[in-house]
C-alpha cells in the first residue's frame, strides 16, 4: 500500500526517500538521471528555470559512501562486479557514477511493482555501463528495449558522426509487466495505406505491380489493420527543445511528448508514476496530462515553483490546477521494512539497531582483534594463522540461508576458504568441506577462531556505543 499522496514533489536527496516508500507501490518509473557527462549543467539566464544548476562529474573519494559499497557488495554481488569492471576499462569516475546510481536502482526495483515497467534516459557517455548495470539488477530478461530517441540539430564535429541521439532502456519488473500496444500506435504513412489499400488476391500485396481485386478505403484499412503501427524501437518523429513554447531553459529538458508515450505505453489512467530525477517536471506534468497519479523527486530548490507554473500553461489539458504538496521528509515505512524484490529477494531485512550498521571496516577491525594472535589471525574456516591482509570478511550462515549482515553473523576467513565457501556453505560444512578435500590445518584452532569472533561480536552488540567500541570499532584497540 502507498505510503505517499498523489502530486507529491519530494525536495532532496532523493536516496532516502525512495529507501523511505513501501516496497511494490509504483507502476512505472519514468527518469532522467545524470549521465556522467564530466560538466556541470545551468539553466539559461533569465528563463524560467533560472538558477538550476547540477554537477555531472563524480569522484570515487569525494562521492562514494562506504555504506553503499558495503551494501552492493553484501547484497548484489553482479552490480559489484559492473562497478569494479567499469573502474578498469574507463575509469573511478565511472565507477564512482555507477556505485552512486546502483544504491538508488535497487531502491527503484524495489519500490516497483512485480507488474511495473522502469525506462532509464541515458546518452552514450554511460550507456553501455548502466545498461550492465540494470541488466544485474532488473535481470538480463526482463530488459524490453533499448529506444533510440534520434534528432536533429547544428553540429561542427570533424572527427566523427554528428551524436544526435540519446538511449532510454526499457525493463520489465517481472513477466507480469503489461505493455498496452494499442496506446503508442502511430498513423499509416501514404505508401502504407496505399499498400494496405489493395485488396489481396491469390499474390501477397509487394508492390504496385502486383494483381488486386479491388480498393480498401483508408476508414475500411483502419477497421482491419488498426488505426496506425505500434511505433518501432527509435523515435524520431518527437523533437528536442530549442526555443518552442515548451521549453523552460531547464539543462536537460526533455519533450513531454517523450514522456507521455513512455506513460502511455506502461501505465494506465489511475496509476502511479515515479520520477527520482524529475528536474523541471516534465515526467509529473506528463503523468498528470494523462490521468496518472505521480510522485516527484529532485535536489533542485526551484523545482515546486516550476511544477506550479507548468500546470499552469497546461490549462487545456489540466482544467483544475492541483495542490501540489511540497516536503524535505521522507515517508515513513508502514511495510514492516520489508526488502521486495522476487526475481532477486533479499533475505534480510535492512538494519535498524545502531550495531547492526557497522561498516565492513570496522567488522575487520573487530574481527582481526578477536581472532588475532602474537603470529597474526587465525582463519575460521582452516585454523591457518596468516597476515590479516589475507583475511577476508564473510557470513558465517550465508545470504542464502537467510543469513545476516551484521556483526554477529560475520567471520574472518583465508582467501582459499573464502573462495570455497561461497554463498552455498555455513562456517561448519566450509569446515568439514576442508577435512575432505584435505585444507583443514588446524581444526582446534578454527574452533577458537570461531568462538572469539562470537564472544566479541556479542560484547560489541552490548557495549554498542561506548568509547571503547568505538576505539574498537575504528582499528585502535
Amino acid at each position: 500500500m502507498a505510503n505517499f499522496q498523489n502530486r507529491t514533489l519530494y525536495h532532496g536527496d532523493n536516496l532516502e526517500f525512495l529507501r523511505g516508500m513501501n516496497s511494490e507501490t509504483v507502476h512505472l518509473i519514468a527518469t532522467d538521471p545524470p549521465f556522467n557527462k564530466g560538466r556541470d549543467f545551468h539553466a539559461t539566464p533569465e528563463s524560467l528555470a533560472s538558477g538550476a544548476r547540477f554537477q555531472d562529474r563524480w569522484s570515487w573519494d569525494r562521492d562514494v559512501h562506504e555504506e553503499w559499497v558495503d551494501s552492493i557488495k553484501d547484497d548484489w554481488g553482479p552490480v559489484w562486479s559492473v562497478i569494479e569492471g567499469a573502474r578498469g576499462s574507463f575509469g573511478d569516475d565511472m565507477g564512482a557514477f555507477l556505485c552512486w546510481l546502483g544504491v538508488r536502482l535497487m531502491e527503484m526495483h524495489r519500490v516497483l511493482r512485480d507488474d511495473g515497467s522502469m525506462y532509464l534516459h541515458i546518452d552514450h557517455t554511460a550507456h553501455a555501463y548502466v545498461k550492465a548495470l540494470m541488466d544485474a539488477i532488473f535481470g538480463h530478461k526482463n530488459f524490453r528495449n533499448e529506444i533510440v530517441w534520434a534528432y536533429t540539430g547544428p553540429s561542427n564535429t570533424k572527427r566523427w558522426f554528428p551524436r544526435k541521439h540519446d538511449t532510454i532502456l526499457f525493463y520489465a519488473k517481472s513477466d507480469k509487466t503489461a505493455f498496452h500496444r494499442d496506446a503508442v500506435r502511430i498513423p499509416y504513412d501514404s505508401e502504407t495505406l496505399a499498400r494496405r489499400g489493395r485488396v489481396e488476391g491469390k499474390r501477397s500485396i509487394i508492390s504496385p505491380s502486383v494483381k488486386h481485386t479491388g480498393r480498401r478505403s483508408t476508414s475500411q484499412v483502419q477497421a482491419g489493420y488498426g488505426r496506425g503501427k505500434v511505433v518501432e524501437d527509435w523515435w524520431g518523429d518527437i523533437t528536442a527543445l530549442t526555443n518552442q513554447r515548451e521549453y523552460v531553459g531547464y539543462p536537460t529538458q526533455k519533450p513531454l511528448a517523450l514522456y507521455e508515450r513512455i506513460i502511455q505505453a506502461s501505465s494506465k489512467p489511475g496509476d502511479w508514476v515515479l520520477d527520482p530525477f524529475c528536474g523541471c517536471a516534465t515526467t509529473p506534468i506528463a503523468a498528470e496530462r494523462t490521468g496518472r497519479l505521480w510522485i516527484g523527486m529532485d535536489i533542485w530548490d526551484g523545482a515546486h515553483d516550476i511544477v506550479k507554473q507548468r500546470m499552469e500553461d497546461n490549462r487545456q489539458l489540466i482544467t483544475d490546477i492541483p495542490e501540489v504538496h511540497y516536503s524535505s521528509t521522507p515517508p515513513v515505512r508502514t511495510d514492516d521494512n520489508d526488502v521486495a524484490a522476487p526475481s532477486f529477494r533479499l533475505k534480510t531485512q535492512r538494519p535498524t539497531e545502531s550495531w547492526e550498521k557497522i561498516s565492513h571496516r570496522g567488522m575487520i577491525n573487530i574481527l582481526v582483534n578477536a581472532q588475532g594472535t602474537s603470529d597474526g589471525v587465525i582463519c575460521a574456516g582452516c585454523g591457518r594463522i596468516l597476515e590479516k591482509e589475507f583475511m577476508e570478511l564473510d557470513h558465517i550462515t550465508p545470504k542464502s540461508d537467510r543469513g545476516a549482515n551484521h556483526i554477529m553473523n560475520r567471520i574472518l576467513l583465508c582467501r582459499p576458504c573464502n573462495g570455497r565457501k561461497r554463498d552455498n556453505l555455513t562456517l561448519r560444512g566450509l569446515m568439514n568441506a576442508n577435512k575432505k578435500v584435505g585444507w583443514m590445518r588446524d581444526d582446534a584452532w578454527a574452533t577458537v577462531a570461531r568462538d572469539r569472533a562470537a564472544d566479541r561480536a556479542e560484547w560489541v552488540r552490548d557495549n554498542f556505543g561506548t568509547l571503547e567500541c568505538e576505539v574498537l570499532v575504528r582499528g585502535n584497540g
